[in-house]
Parts: structure tokens; C-alpha cells; sequence
């Protein structure tokens, strides 16, 4: 069927202490994924702004000779890559190194370090910075496709900071080249098949010229990546960049500063209104066809009141539920502003 923007409201009444016992009617607001039917939850936003951390203390406790990505270490201890896939074992660009995962989540799995300083804060990322990291992550796919041509799904992902689950402060992203998808890889490219098939039109390229056409959940276009809010998020908020290339062979090196462009303008969003951290993946199709394009997906993420609360909970992990405090529309037309 075409693309559709459904979504079902739901209404719990109770008398609520904080307006006098006032008998009211909360919402929650069920979305429809649009591709996958997947459903998530819009949820009743209290008001309580988004407080940012500042981790300079933490940074100055594990740099250095602690942090195994710093330059005292990462070419002592971080792992080498067989030489037949990597020559010399590492790539060393301007200041990102690709090195092997120590414990990795796939049958490749490589490491950008992006910095050769130990904390880089939203607001001190450069274009070029990120460009050459994804530049890199990019080499180290293509040296893959050619050594393992079973490979048949690729993706760049980033976990920035402690409350998107990363590990270490250092700055760094994951490349994943694997002969299986993972659940969202295989949800996606059988989906997106589907519709292909029953459409005759490209998912991600039909969802582009519809939210174009609707203006409710546009954010703009920069370079080759048109960005919208996803209708039903997977998360508080939740950034789509639907890439003019629809595959590897297709992904040129101005894509990536395109993104890195791009993703500037979002940290600057994120500054704006409290968020430091974030989780992103780029999704690349190996092989072209006409019904798979490359997206990337960019998620804020958050620690909530006094006790520092993760922002997922059982909805997210055993539900498979996604929860948003924010409106999809409202978000979108705030960081429309940052791409004008």
C-alpha cells in the first residue's frame, strides 16, 4: 500500500492532584511506522528541560595513559588487522586511526578513532574531523568488500558519550561488515522490497517526496541527504537522512561531508535545547537495487531527573516499544532553523 501516516489515540481519565483534582482525559498517541507497521508511543512531555552534563572531570581521569586510543597508546596496545586486508595492520589518516575491535559485534568490525584529543564536546567538532573519520570507515568497507565478497550489509555507527552506551570517551565509530543484517538491516530491506514491489517506486525516496510535499516533518536538505523526523521515532527524537546514492559503489566522498555538514547543524540544535549525547548509524546497501537507498538515523540520547534515569526502559528493551516525550512536528520544525 502507499505510504501512510497512521496513528490511533488513546485516553486514560483520573483525577490529577496537580490541577485540584481536576477530572482529565491524558493522551498517548500511537504511531505507525510508515514501512515496517512497527508501532511506537507519544507520550505526555512533563516540561522538564534537558540538562547537559559536563564530563571534563571524568575526561581528565581516563586520557592519556589510561585511555588506549589516546596517542601514547593506540599504536601500542590497539589490535592490527592481517596485512592481506590491511596493509601495515592499521589506516592512519590526518587524525583518524581504523584498528580491528578488540571484542567484536561482527564478522568485520573495525574502529575509527576520530580525534587525537581524548574529549571533544559537541560545540569542537569539525567538518573535517568527521568527514575523514567516515572517509576512513569507508577505505576500511572497501577493503572488505574486495577480501570477503560475501559480505552483504554494511553500517557506520556512533555511540557519543556515556548515556548512548559508549564505552569509552575518546571519540570513535564502530564499522559493522557482516554476511547477516542485523534486525533493523533485515527489517528494512525486506520491507523495503515489499514496497518496491507493490508500489513500483523506491521507499525512501517516496517518503522524501511526500514529507517534502507535506512540510510537517521536513527539515531541510544539505548537499546529497535530504533530513526528516521520523513519523514514528525511535526515540525522544529521531533524525532521517535519506542519501541521494543507493548503494556503497554509489557513495561518493562529498557524501560524507555533506553529513558532516549536516550533523554540525544538529549538534548545534542539540545545544540549544540541553542534549550532549547521541547514537547514529549509517546504513549502507552493498549492491544497488532499485528498492534499497543509503539512510542514516540520528538519535538523542538523555539521562532523566535527580536519579540520572536511563531515557529507555522496559517499553524500549523487552516491548520493543519505542517511547517519545516530544512530538514528532514540533521537534522537526525546531531544527528546520539550524538547516535554512
Amino acid at each position: 500500500m502507499p505510504i501512510e501516516f497512521r496513528k490511533h489515540d488513546e485516553f486514560f481519565t483520573f483525577h490529577d492532584p496537580m490541577q485540584d483534582g481536576k477530572l482529565i482525559d491524558r493522551k498517548t498517541e500511537i504511531r505507525f511506522d510508515p514501512l515496517t507497521r512497527e508501532t511506537s508511543r507519544i507520550i505526555f512531555d512533563p516540561g522538564a528541560p534537558f540538562v547537559p552534563k559536563d564530563y571534563s572531570e571524568l575526561a581528565k581521569a581516563t586520557e592519556g595513559s589510561k585511555c588506549p586510543f589516546c596517542a601514547e597508546n593506540i599504536s601500542k596496545i590497539t589490535p592490527r588487522f592481517p596485512d592481506e586486508l590491511v596493509e601495515g595492520g592499521r589506516f592512519v589518516g590526518k587524525e583518524a586511526v581504523v584498528f580491528p575491535n578488540l571484542f567484536p559485534y561482527s564478522k568485520h568490525n573495525a574502529v575509527v578513532r576520530m580525534s587525537e584529543k581524548h574529549y571533544v564536546k559537541l560545540e569542537e567538532f569539525t567538518e573535517t574531523l568527521i568527514s575523514d573519520a567516515f572517509k576512513a570507515a569507508h577505505q576500511y568497507s572497501k577493503n572488505v568488500l574486495e577480501f570477503d565478497p560475501k559480505t552483504e550489509y554494511i553500517s557506520i555507527n556512533w555511540n557519543y558519550l556515556p548515556p548512548s552506551g559508549g564505552s569509552i570517551l575518546h571519540p570513535h565509530i564502530h564499522v559493522l561488515a557482516s554476511e547477516q543484517p542485523t534486525n533493523y538491516q533485515a527489517t528494512i530491506t525486506s520491507n523495503s522490497h515489499d514496497f518496491h514491489e507493490k508500489e513500483g517506486h523506491n521507499y525512501f525516496t517516496s517518503l522524501v517526496a511526500e514529507e517534502s510535499t507535506l512540510r510537517e516533518r521536513w527539515i531541510g536538505k544539505k548537499g546529497s541527504i535530504n533530513w526528516i523526523h521520523a513519523f514514528a521515532p525511535k526515540g525522544h527524537c529521531d533524525f532521517i537522512g535519506v542519501f541521494e546514492a543507493s548503494s556503497f559503489p554509489e557513495l561518493a566522498s562529498s557524501g560524507y561531508d555533506d553529513l558532516a555538514n549536516s550533523l554540525l547543524r544538529f549538534f548545534r540544535y542539540f545545544k540549544e535545547i540541553g542534549i550532549e549525547s547521541f547514537n547514529a548509524s549509517l546504513f549502507i546497501p552493498v549492491k544497488k537495487h532499485s528498492a534499497e537507498q543509503v539512510h542514516f538515523r540520528l538519535i538523542p540520547r538523555m539521562t532523566i531527573g535527580m536519579l540520572d534515569t536511563s531515557d529507555m526502559n522496559v517499553f524500549n528493551y523487552l516491548h520493543g516499544e519505542p517511547l517519545s516525550l516530544k512530538v514528532p512536528e514540533e521537534v522537526a520544525k525546531e531544527a528546520a532553523k539550524f538547516f535554512s
